[in-house]
């Protein structure tokens, strides 16, 4: 080959290089520093290091329950169980007793009968009945009142789209206190979810320390068990509450809400 053909060759070869190097100078910032998506899921990761989702607690029903807030009609899919059972959540978690009846009407609506009720009604059960009612309530007659969006995770343990599925959902909320402020929490509730021509709860637990959901569950999830909390609204969670939450449990299937509070 001539000198003069490699002369051209060379300098072909360094305009290429050149144009590939100003591309890559004007890439916008902001496009490469997006997060990497999760693997397998197509989700990005969130401030927290968990995959987030694209569903929204408070949606995927296309209508709402007897008390005129509970999302119901769901599709049947894995994603819609997973919102079902955001949804669900402030049924066996809030405790007011002007409210307490609908609740329990609009869970018996949206759940088949069992043991699991008794389990999950006792202490609203327990104020709804009392003679005087027992001191501590808060903002409006509050006992127990639930943040779903606080905690902002969920983990579908397992899934049959229209059949059956078992969700944990992480929860924040406040509890009254007698002669003391309300405190905050956060921890895991869990839900066996049934279809017919609806989501609809066939099993339920507020989950504490050591339990498994009867091997529903690989572990009983994240608590706050044991961390208190003062105030009305559960604080905004950080890399070191989360990490001490997740201390005896893994971290493995959970993801945000795509609406979760951070």
């Amino acid at each position: 080959m001539s000198t003069k053909w490699k002369t051209i060759i060379t300098i072909a070869v360094i305009a290429v290089i050149v144009a590939v190097a100003v591309v890559l100078i004007n890439r916008p910032a902001e496009q490469a520093a997006q997060p990497e998506p999760s693997e397998g899921t197509g989700m990005v990761a969130g401030k927290l290091g968990f995959p987030v989702s694209k569903i929204n607690i408070g949606e995927g029903g296309t209508k709402t329950a007897a008390d005129g807030k509970t999302p119901i009609g769901y599709n049947g899919t894995c994603d819609s169980a997973a919102q079902a059972a955001g949804n669900y959540t402030h049924l066996i978690e809030d405790v007011n007793a002007s409210t307490w009846a609908q609740q329990k009407k609009t869970l018996a609506e949206v759940g088949k009968q069992g043991p699991w009720i008794g389990r999950v009604t006792s202490s609203g059960e327990l104020v709804a009945n009392a003679k005087d009612l027992p001191p501590g309530a808060f903002d409006g007659g509050w006992y127990s009142r639930s943040d779903v969006a606080a905690g902002g995770l969920y983990r579908v343990a397992s899934c049959e789209a229209k059949k059956q599925a078992v969700v944990q959902v992480f929860t924040g909320g406040t509890t009254a206190r007698v002669n003391s402020a309300p405190k905050a929490y956060f921890r895991t509730v869990t839900f066996e979810l049934t279809w017919a021509n609806d989501w609809q709860i066939s099993d339920a637990a507020i989950v504490q320390s050591g339990q498994d959901f009867d091997g529903r569950v690989q572990d009983a999830g994240p608590t706050s068990l044991g961390t208190a909390f003062d105030g009305e609204s559960a604080p905004a969670l950080k890399n070191e509450l989360v990490n001490g939450f997740f201390a005896d449990a893994s971290r493995e299937g959970w993801v945000e809400y795509a609406n979760a509070k951070r």
